[in-house]
């Protein structure tokens, strides 16, 4: 009996680490498949904690008792691999160390601090967002292979569409939402209430959900590129999206006809990003893939060595927004 109680100890201290993980993921990453993942994990470590308090050591001889016990063992040790997966959930949720190049002060501004700094790209700050701001000659969606760093030509680059699963292999209609890169219409796994950030003949735009779709298709027509995504400000109301996560959150902005990425510099709620894009004075932002491992992103510093603004690369995904030169 004595065993079976230090056994219950070890179980009671896994299902615990268990709780730590759901907690860790649900606040960070959502409802999303690593969350039901870790809540099965707990589960199965409960049921390693009950099996060790109710079962008599005298039944561990039945082949059916020896099964269970080295089941419920090897997910108590796999519970260890989750708290690694929560951290490098956390990790991903942090910016790397930033100097900023200049304080934001208006968005008439912006162009100035630019040419004056002589960089591609200037990293402005706010109490509470960072702004990435370059002097591209082009946009691009790119969608398959990831943009290589090794490219002079790109400046900066960010996750840009939703995927509906985790894959391995790239598929267009994994993509959630119509998308488009160099005049090629692609059709994506359909969703309700998207927005759209279309960039044709030299014009950053972001269109409402009402017209996105048709924006896409059209900028595809001209030779241009689009993606969807939901719509975090148009025109300075609201969007219909809501999240209850509290995290680092990213939008694409246009702000004096130009696209920037502006992110919030630390975790805080959704409404609290927005009141600080509101005031900011942004009119019109669409939203960026932001989920663990997804927030892989980059731009171009001094001497034109890149630097990771957040994450780690991550073999799911497959699609981004790059600025290029």
């Amino acid at each position: 009996m004595n065993r079976n109680r230090h056994r219950a100890i070890w179980y009671l201290f896994t299902t615990m680490l268990s709780i730590f993980n759901i907690c860790t993921i649900r606040i960070f990453d959502g409802y999303n498949w690593p969350f039901y993942a870790v809540t099965v994990n707990a589960l199965i470590s409960l049921c390693g904690l009950i099996f060790h308090v109710h079962v008599d050591t005298r039944s561990g001889k039945y082949p059916v008792m020896i099964i269970a016990r080295i089941l419920l063992f090897l997910n108590s040790v796999s519970v260890f691999v989750m708290i690694g997966f929560s951290l490098f959930i956390l990790s991903t949720q942090y910016h790397n160390s930033l100097t900023p190049d200049a304080v934001f002060s208006s968005a008439a501004d912006m162009e100035q601090q630019l040419a004056d700094s002589g960089k591609d790209v200037i990293l402005l700050e706010t109490d509470d967002l960072y702004i990435y701001y370059a002097d591209y000659g082009d946009l691009d969606y790119v969608a398959g292979k990831r943009p290589s760093r090794e490219d002079q030509t790109i400046q900066m680059c960010m996750a840009a569409a939703f995927q509906s699963t985790y894959e391995l292999g790239f598929r267009h209609d994994n993509i959630v939402g119509w998308h488009a890169s160099d005049g090629e219409l692609e059709r994506g796994k359909p969703q309700d209430n998207l927005g759209a950030f279309t960039y044709v003949d030299g014009e950053a735009r972001i269109w409402n959900t009402e017209e996105a779709e048709e924006a896409v298709k059209e900028a595809a027509a001209r030779g241009g590129m689009g993606f969807q995504q939901f719509i975090v400000l148009c025109d300075g109301e609201r969007g219909m999206h809501r999240s209850d996560e509290f995290r680092c959150y990213r939008v694409l902005a246009v702000m004096e006809g130009k696209a920037c990425i502006i992110d919030s510099r630390t975790q805080v709620h959704y409404d609290e990003f927005i009141r600080s894009l509101e005031n900011l004075g942004v009119q019109d932002a669409l939203y960026c893939d932001m989920g663990s491992g997804w927030n892989y992103s980059w731009y171009r510093g001094e001497d034109a060595k890149p630097v990771n603004i957040i994450g780690i690369p991550w073999p799911f995904s497959h699609n981004w927004l790059v600025f290029r030169k």
